[in-house]
Parts: structure tokens; sequence; C-alpha cells
């Protein structure tokens, strides 16, 4: 009740839970980026700024040339530009293929995601249509939408389960703020299109909602945790949805933490249950979803933030990146910044970052402008010594689930095994006679250290 008021709402309960939930600190197993980017050359990258990547884990089977050299057989990054390509490449950055979906007419693309049911890419452009491609990669795409209703601007994807009746689910944000969801059939990537646009069934139409009038959707996807849809938009507002009905979900009204700032991003971070979102105010804001205030506010950037990952291979880790090229490092139990990098290579023709994306099996950080940078993630262990004497051992008590630990000059000391810290310590437990061992009692509950002179002692160390 920290309030006083002699009761708890729901908003401060679950508040509650979300900031003591455990999670590690920066010292305890943190990571960090490396300062040292592997950067793809100048020859081999786009033409102009890359819009979006996405890293696909399991595209080493697709297709006769699914495989191919490079290293990382199954895993690949794929970027589209406004040059109108879509660029596949091999973990060490080499080519693997080349989608020429412009055509060489100036039309921009402006996202992409992978499908993982049907196993095809999703690629929308400035000509109101979103491209299929197959998962080899073909020159030719499978079929195409028309999207006429606005220039789609993000994309979002989710596989319905069986009960759900097994679906794909393509989410289009536009330029407009609207969000179309689109119910793709099954096997309609095994159809013969003969180059002629989706048709959707009376039972599968497209459903069309207006969430930021008047202003860009920058970004719509699926949190499975939620079971919601979510969007967000230059209006500064952010909306968790029912996906199937398209619209708000009961009771929730748009999220309005940034006011009037436009919102570029957000994601879950599913260790700790809430959504972090960055925009153009510069800051970066934690939110329980169960609640419309903020739990904490991640202050540092001095430009807009363009987009925030969480680190998937420490939970309790947020990477951010704003326009002015500077990635930051966060530590989202303790909510401070451990880390930042600024990416001091000179871009053309802007010089500037467009967008990010974590690889968890490298595991590492793929920056993009209109080459791609992979900052490695490297493990981050830091040793202190925690005695000052040589150790004649160490025991775990089970029943406590605590560390005891004996060195030579009879400093023992008992750890916390959950979080690493120290409980207690005694000294000298045997005065000026070194400790040569110790052990616990049947019960464990009582330990017994012995010394050079021969005498053993018995200890009440809980």
């Amino acid at each position: 009740d920290a309030s006083c008021s002699e009761t708890v709402d729901w908003e401060e309960f679950t508040e509650y839970l979300l900031l003591h939930m455990p999670g590690l600190s920066v010292g305890e197993g943190g990571c960090e980026l490396s300062h040292s980017p592997q950067v793809v050359e100048w020859g081999p990258g786009h033409a102009d700024m890359i819009s979006d990547v996405t890293v696909i884990y399991d595209a080493g089977g697709t297709g006769k040339n699914g495989g191919g050299s490079g290293g990382g057989a199954g895993r690949r990054y794929v970027t589209a530009g406004r040059d109108g390509f879509v660029k596949v490449w091999h973990p060490n950055l080499t080519p693997h293929k080349i989608i020429d979906v412009g055509q060489n007419r100036g039309r921009w693309l402006t996202a992409c995601c992978w499908m993982t049911k049907s196993r095809c890419l999703a690629v929308a452009s400035t000509n109101f249509r979103i491209y299929f491609y197959d998962g080899a990669f073909s020159p030719a795409p499978i079929t195409y939408i028309e999207h006429k209703e606005g220039t789609p601007s993000c994309l979002g994807y989710r596989a319905s389960n069986d009960m759900e009746g097994g679906k794909e689910i393509l989410m289009v944000g536009d330029h407009n703020g609207y969000v179309t969801v689109y119910f793709l059939e099954d096997e309609w990537n095994k159809k013969d299109w003969e180059d002629e646009p989706m048709d959707f069934k009376k039972n599968a139409k497209p459903i069309r909602r207006l969430y930021h009038e008047g202003h860009w959707v920058t970004k719509v996807g699926f949190v499975e945790d939620l079971q919601a849809m979510v969007t967000c938009g230059l209006d500064g507002e952010i909306n968790l949805c029912n996906v199937h009905l398209n619209q708000r979900k009961p009771n929730q009204p748009p999220i309005k933490l940034h006011k009037k700032y436009g919102v570029h991003t957000w994601c879950w971070c599913k260790l700790k249950k809430s959504f972090a979102s960055g925009g153009l105010d510069r800051q970066i804001i934690i939110w329980n979803p169960f609640g419309t205030m903020a739990m904490s506010t991640l202050q540092g950037h001095n430009a807009p933030i363009l987009d925030v990952q969480v680190n998937e291979a420490v939970q309790h880790q947020l990477i951010s990146m704003s326009v002015d090229k500077v990635v930051k490092v966060w530590d989202i139990q303790h909510y401070r910044c451990i880390q930042t990098f600024t990416d001091k290579t000179e871009y053309k023709p802007e010089d500037r970052l467009t967008c990010m994306v974590f690889d968890r099996e490298l595991p590492g950080l793929v920056m993009c402008s209109n080459t791609l940078n992979v900052l490695p993630m490297r493990v981050k262990v830091e040793t202190n010594r925690t005695h000052t004497a040589p150790i004649v051992g160490a025991l775990f008590n089970d029943v406590f689930n605590q560390i005891v630990s004996g060195d030579s000059q009879g400093t023992v000391r008992v750890w916390d095994v959950c979080n690493g810290h120290m409980e207690f310590e005694f000294r000298r437990a045997h005065g000026d006679h070194k400790l040569t061992c110790l052990g616990f009692d049947v019960s464990k509950r009582r330990l017994y250290t012995g010394a050079e002179d021969g005498e053993v002692k018995l200890w009440n160390f809980s």
C-alpha cells in the first residue's frame, strides 16, 4: 500500500509483481556488445538505405539452392531497401540471393517479414503491393496483394494454431494510420496464381481499422503471451488489439505515455512481462500492459529512438538505437545504462542507421544503414576475490539453498545460491591455527570445521 490508502488496486499489485521478479544484475553473467563490428563492404551493399531487416533461422533447407557456402547453413539475414532490392545474406555477410522487386522503377521497399508456416517471404512496396516469394528466394513472386488503401509502412505476422483454424495472418500498417489484417487460406502458396493478385473469399475478407488517424503506423506485431496485436504510430499512441476482430481489446484504451510525441517502436520483454517503447521524445518507457502508468523511464539518448530490442541471450537487457548512430544497452532489472556504442562509420547516401534486429543464434546485433553491421555479443563475467587466503573447501547445502566456503585463515562465509550474495561470515574460526577441512552433519543443519591442531568445532551456521 504505497499510497497509504489502506487498499491495493490491481495496477499497484501487478507493478509490484513485475518490479520484484527475479533477474540477473549487470555483474552476474551480463553481456556486452563488441566494439569491433563485422561490416559488409560497399560493393555488395544496397544502393540506397535499408528499410527493414529480418533473421531467418531455418532457411538452409529451402529449395534446391537453399544451402550454399558461407557458414551458418540454416540462418540468413534478409534486407529490403529503398533501391527496390531484397538481398539475402549468409551469416558471414556474403551475398546469397538478390531479388529485384522494384524492377528498376524507383519503387521503395518499406518492410519485410518471414512467414514461418508457409516458409515464404513477404515484402511491402510503395507501389501499394505486398509481394510473396518462396523459401528458395526465386526472382519471381508467387503472388501479391493489392493494398490500394495506403502505402504499406510495416508488416506483422502470426501463424494461428489449429484451434483457431490454422490460418496465417498478415498485419499491414499504412501511412494513413490504418491497420489491415489479411487471413490467408491453407496452402495459398501452392496455388498457381498466374501473375494475378491474391483473392480473398467472403469468409476470410481482410479487416481494415483506423488506429492512428492522419499518422503513419510505424510498427505492428503480435505478442503471443498476451494474445494481442500491438500497433504504434506517429500520433504517440500504442494499441493492444484482438487480431481476429482487428479492434482494441475491451476496456483497453490507447496507451499515451509518450503524449504527443511519435512512437517509432516497441518490444515485449518476456521475462519482465512488460513493454518497452521509444520514439521522438528520446526516452524509453517501460510500462505494464495491465495498467496505464509507466514503471520506469530510461533517459540517455540525445536523438529520436528508432528501435528497441530485447537481448534474447540475456533477457534482462534491452538494446536501443537512435538516429545519431548511438546504441545503448540497458539493464532493465535495475533500470540503468550499462554500455554505449557509437557507430563512427560514414554511410551514403545518408549518414545514419535505419533499423536493427537481434540474432539470437550468434548472438549479436545486426544493424543496417545502406550496408550490414554485425556486433557480436560476448558474455561479460565479473569475478571478485571472495577470500583473502587459499580456499580449503566449499559445500552446497540443499536444505537452506546455500553455499558455505572456508579458507585457511579460518574465515567461513555463507552465500545465497540464487543471487550469489554473501549472507554472513565469521572469522578466525580456530584462532591462530589454519582451517584444514569442513563438512555438514547428517541433517545439514550444523557445520563441522577442522584445524591443523586436530581440533574440530561444531557451528550453527544458519
